[in-house]
């Protein structure tokens, strides 16, 4: 019993120092926003319609470079025929900051992402920003898109989706350990509708989890007390 007692209040510590663990970044983060678009269905020279893929166009070739602050959690449900603006697709206004284009941000807004065929699409990289991070073992991130999506984490392929498709989710395993690199690319083409969501589970069923081994824990000890 006393060796029981002794394994649940090790592994209730071990699991709340878990999910204590600085992940901010994850669940609060700051993306670095890179985004291209095209009327002509190339971007540098080279289609990215299907390249939703490292590497990336060059940042010559980028329309607009700005931070976003928060979830990845884009929805536009229009279809085929109806808008496609940036505005539609980054709804919360306020999230963006340091904007840097050659457009007003107004403009960049107003712009279309993508209509239907192959001639007009946009390509967007998010980049994680802000100090290097440890993840628990265990630790998924799951991408929902339409159209192609991949992602990276510390340089290795999480989930890899880089085509044209209908709304798909893909679910991968990030590395234990430290979190240096996180990076998504996105794609969207053929007109709306448009959508992109990065869900990293909260650690709340951890956090759960240890506390009621902590109080089973403390309920041996204080039983034994007794006895």
């Amino acid at each position: 019993m006393f060796r029981l007692r002794n394994y649940l209040l090790t592994g209730a510590a071990v699991i709340l120092g878990l999910t204590g663990i600085a992940r901010a970044d994850i669940y609060n983060p700051t993306w670095a926003v890179t985004a291209w678009t095209t009327t002509t269905g190339t971007i540098g020279g080279t289609n990215f319609i299907n390249g939703a893929g490292a590497p990336p166009p060059a940042p010559t070739y980028a329309l607009a470079s700005f931070a976003y602050s928060g979830p990845l959690n884009f929805d536009n449900p229009n279809s085929q025929s109806q808008p496609n603006l940036f505005s539609d697709f980054f709804t919360n206004k306020s999230a963006i900051s340091g904007f840097t284009s050659n457009i007003s941000e107004t403009s960049f807004l107003g712009t279309t992402m993508s209509s239907a065929g192959s001639s007009n699409y946009t390509y967007l990289q998010f980049t994680l920003e802000g100090p290097d991070t440890s993840v628990p073992s265990g630790t998924t991130v799951t991408i929902t898109h339409d159209d192609g999506a991949s992602s990276y984490a510390n340089g290795v392929t999480v989930t890899s989706s880089p085509g044209e498709t209908p709304e798909v989710s893909d679910t991968g395993m990030l590395p234990a350990g430290l979190l240096t690199s996180f990076v998504v690319d996105y794609v969207e083409a053929n007109g709306a509708p448009a959508v992109l969501k990065v869900d990293v589970p909260e650690p709340g069923s951890l956090a759960l989890l240890g506390t009621g081994l902590l109080a089973l824990g403390l309920i041996i000890r204080r039983r034994q007390k007794t006895l």
